[in-house]
């Protein structure tokens, strides 16, 4: 695989210089260009030599983060008259996201800030972000996940200058052309799902004891303070599981008469999070994905618990029909869960603490399902694979009266 890679480091100058009268006597448009550019004086990195962009080209720009850092940005820049800046990612430390934009004839354009990633950058820490090129967007990972897409409002293909401006240091800058996206880094590495598929026979009075059979997550994790109450210390063994999460099952793992288990919270403002049981890791190229599971809370969803539960798969290049239905899901904000995806012989079918949610017919077999993406607004316990077992050899535990039921695996 090809791959250069150059480094280049300077002093900085002092750049917090005296411009609060300026900004306050200039219009909107300037004081925006100004919040822009006040900060960004010399660049602490610049490549001049950006030749031969293509899809697939990936740049790795990693560093230190100054202890008093206020903002750095990462520009992509024509070589024309006007310098215009095709991507511009500026990490804000104070506000905790990050800018994407970009800037014609000296001119930004909107803004955009929205990304399912917590805010992973820290003061005094070690930094990197990966931008890969495609033909649609830039792709952005920070410290191993992915972060966002960005659009192109400019031909990528026209760039020709990279700058790193700000509150950093140490600036390393590596190029590939890259055979899959995102680069896994230490803390983003998958890891194993549990297999639990030879679990004794449950007797029939503990069906009705929903936590010793779906749940597992202990009583201090559940318990939410009011921000008005000292917070509760959680052990570092009982922090959970990080997010985005990316489970790895065992070839063939996944078949009918089998569950996935996911244990977890929803969190306090949930916007929306989904599951993809897909085939591979990665996130370019596109995966296939036998099932994306996607709750969406919003005014729109009507009555607290409820949400727009999309259903897709994709396969053959794109996304399928999706499925959409506003659901009583009993996914409420702060409430812990237990979600099982069962595979029933015609499809996936989802339970929520046990009680039937939705169904997703196959489009593609569940044995392809190799690893199980979770990203959004929930805190994550644990996930695991099971039977979906017995109980006296009668009934199973998760049971759609609607189909036919499958025989035990």
């Amino acid at each position: 695989m090809p791959c250069y890679k150059k480094s280049k480091s300077r002093k900085r100058s002092s750049k917090l210089s005296c411009i609060s009268k300026e900004v306050n006597s200039c219009s909107d448009e300037e004081k925006e260009n100004t919040y822009y550019d006040y900060v960004d004086l010399t660049p602490i990195y610049a490549n001049h030599d950006v030749f031969d962009l293509k899809d697939g080209t990936s740049f790795t720009f990693t560093g230190y983060i100054i202890p008093n850092c206020e903002r750095f940005s990462i520009n992509f820049i024509l070589n024309n008259p006007s310098k215009d800046v095709a991507l511009h990612i500026n990490p804000r430390l104070p506000q905790n996201y990050i800018v994407r934009n970009t800037k014609v004839n000296g001119v930004w354009g909107r803004e955009e800030v929205a990304s399912a990633l917590p805010f992973t950058l820290h003061r005094g820490a070690k930094f990197s972000i990966q931008i890969l090129l495609t033909e649609s967007c830039y792709m952005i990972s920070v410290n191993g996940h992915h972060f966002a897409e960005y659009a192109h409002r400019l031909p990528y293909k026209s760039v020709r200058i990279i700058e790193v401006k700000g509150d950093v240091d140490n600036i390393d800058m590596e190029r590939i052309e890259a055979e899959s996206y995102p680069e896994r880094l230490s803390e983003s590495q998958i890891k194993d799902i549990r297999l639990e598929l030879k679990l004794p026979q449950t007797n029939e009075e503990d069906k009705e004891n929903i936590d010793d059979i779906d749940g597992h997550i202990p009583q201090e994790w559940r318990i939410i303070r009011l921000a008005t109450q000292k917070a509760e210390s959680v052990s570092e063994e009982n922090a959970g599981l990080s997010m985005p999460y990316y489970g790895r099952l065992q070839p063939k793992s996944l078949m009918v008469g089998r569950c996935i288990k996911i244990e977890g919270r929803i969190k306090l403002l949930p916007h929306s999070f989904y599951i993809n049981l897909q085939q591979g890791q990665n996130i370019w190229p596109h995966p296939l994905i036998a099932f994306h599971f996607n709750p969406r809370f919003s005014k729109q969803s009507g009555a607290i618990g409820s949400a727009i539960v999309c259903r897709n798969a994709w396969y053959n290049g794109s996304w399928g029909r999706e499925e959409r239905s506003i659901l009583d899901t009993d996914l409420r904000p702060g409430k812990t869960f237990c979600l099982s995806i069962v595979c029933s012989p015609e499809g996936f079918e989802v339970y929520v603490d046990r009680k039937f949610l939705t169904r997703f017919n196959y489009q593609l077999e569940p044995e392809i399902v190799d690893t199980i993406y979770i990203q959004g607004d929930i805190k994550l316990w644990d996930v695991f694979l099971e039977n979906n077992k017995l109980f006296n050899g009668k009934s199973r535990l998760y049971e759609n009266s609607s189909f036919l039921e499958c025989d035990e695996s």
